[in-house]
């Protein structure tokens, strides 16, 4: 038997024997109520009706309130008259609260689980409401097909993830005012026949998308961004371009296992990647093949875009190129210094250099990365790479002047 007000007094007829319940005094319930503030210790929900403004939610006994059998996990050494206070009481909804009362689900809603839950809330509500409003990230997400394969990562996944990772709360609603960025590229069909059209479409998407995000940082209300984009190398370098240095951005990578995730591990092994350059250099075309995720065939590559060309490779050191190999955080930022470090060797031993093509198999964050690493009038024009069927083509190109 629960209370379910904060003061109320209960009568309860046991065995024919009236039981007048101790009732919750409001100083613990305030406590309970603001250290949860106002939410489902369980499932988070709202226990405020707005259309009413009343209070629907309802206070529950970790430890029952009464020591016997009938009370839901009474039988515990923690003193009676230490029953009603906060310390002891849990907010729930009333589903909740039902719930982990019925007498068939005692055994899996223990007082060790009880503890846990509002432990874990109440220590997450207090992080939350600490934050300050720098510690808001904006979240940009831009998903479409591969090759027939739709992929989508869910406003709860993303919200987890930027809250373990960076301790920020994420903002992502569809309205520019609360400061959502969706760019929806799953519309286009397979390039096909229509290649350079295809690609022209994805870029004008991504363009438009794009408008809010520059308004809000030149208003000075973006101040950092979460990016979370599955689609084809091209766009996601193209992505990145367009987003730049001006604002702090943290870029997630989708790992694959027994359970996909977003989240960066640091756990996973730290891999170091190394730059392939040949020993005669000078020559005004670059390329640049990179092999992390995978490796590129030789039959696959233009052979046009070979001649009178510098031909650069960028792959990870003592490790086969896989798909795997972005699980680490650690292992990003190495891959971007190394990327930074080939540009760099670009202004000492190739000061004409024209255009860079860059084609190869790469992880999603690193694909955005290298967009974003590129300076605007600096730096030659870059030429992006993709596979058709079995051979490269020419996609966009970034930095023309």
């Amino acid at each position: 038997m629960l209370s379910k007000g904060p003061n109320s007094d209960i009568i309860i007829i046991e065995d024919y024997t009236v039981i007048k319940r101790a009732s919750i005094e409001n100083k613990e319930a305030r406590l309970l109520w603001v250290r949860s503030a106002g939410r489902c210790a369980i499932c988070n929900k709202y226990l405020l009706d707005l259309d009413y403004d009343v209070t629907i939610g309802e206070m529950a006994h970790v430890v029952g309130w009464k020591k016997t059998e009938k009370s839901p996990r009474g039988m515990n050494d923690l003193a009676v008259e230490e029953r009603n206070l906060a310390d002891n009481l849990i907010l729930l909804c009333a589903d909740h609260h039902k719930i982990v009362d019925t007498k068939e689900l005692l055994e899996e809603f223990t007082v060790g689980r009880l503890i846990r839950h509002k432990r874990d809330h109440e220590a997450r509500i207090f992080h939350l409401t600490s934050l300050q409003a720098d510690a808001e990230s904006v979240v940009i997400r831009m998903m479409g097909g591969i090759r027939g394969a739709v992929v989508e990562v869910s406003k709860e996944h993303v919200r987890n993830v930027v809250f373990n990772s960076e301790r920020k709360f994420a903002t992502f609603p569809n309205s520019f005012d609360k400061h959502g960025i969706e760019i929806e590229l799953t519309g286009l069909p397979e390039p096909g026949e229509y290649w350079e059209s295809y690609w022209q479409m994805g870029k004008e998407i991504i363009d438009m998308s794009l408008i809010s995000l520059r308004q809000g940082i030149t208003k000075g209300s973006i101040r950092h961004l979460s990016v979370f984009a599955l689609t084809r190398i091209p766009f996601l370098v193209y992505l990145g371009y367009q987003l730049d240095d001006k604002v702090p951005t943290s870029i997630y990578q989708k790992h694959r296992g027994d359970e996909e995730t977003w989240m960066w591990s640091d756990e996973e092994k730290v891999e170091s990647f190394e730059i392939i350059s040949p020993l005669e250099k000078g020559s005004t075309g670059v390329v640049l093949i990179l092999c992390i995720s995978g490796t590129v065939e030789e039959t696959s590559v233009p052979q046009d875009i070979l001649q009178d060309r510098t031909v650069y490779f960028i792959r990870p050191v003592g490790t086969v190129p896989n798909r795997n190999i972005f699980r680490n955080k650690q292992s990003h930022e190495n891959f971007i210094k190394t990327y930074h470090e080939f540009l760099s060797q670009l202004e000492v031993h190739h000061k004409g250099c024209e255009a860079i093509h860059l084609l190869g198999a790469i992880p999603l964050a690193a694909a955005i990365s290298c967009g974003r690493g590129i300076m605007r009038e600096a730096q030659p024009p870059i030429t992006i790479y993709d596979l058709n069927g079995q051979e490269y083509r020419p996609t966009l190109t970034i930095n023309a002047k």
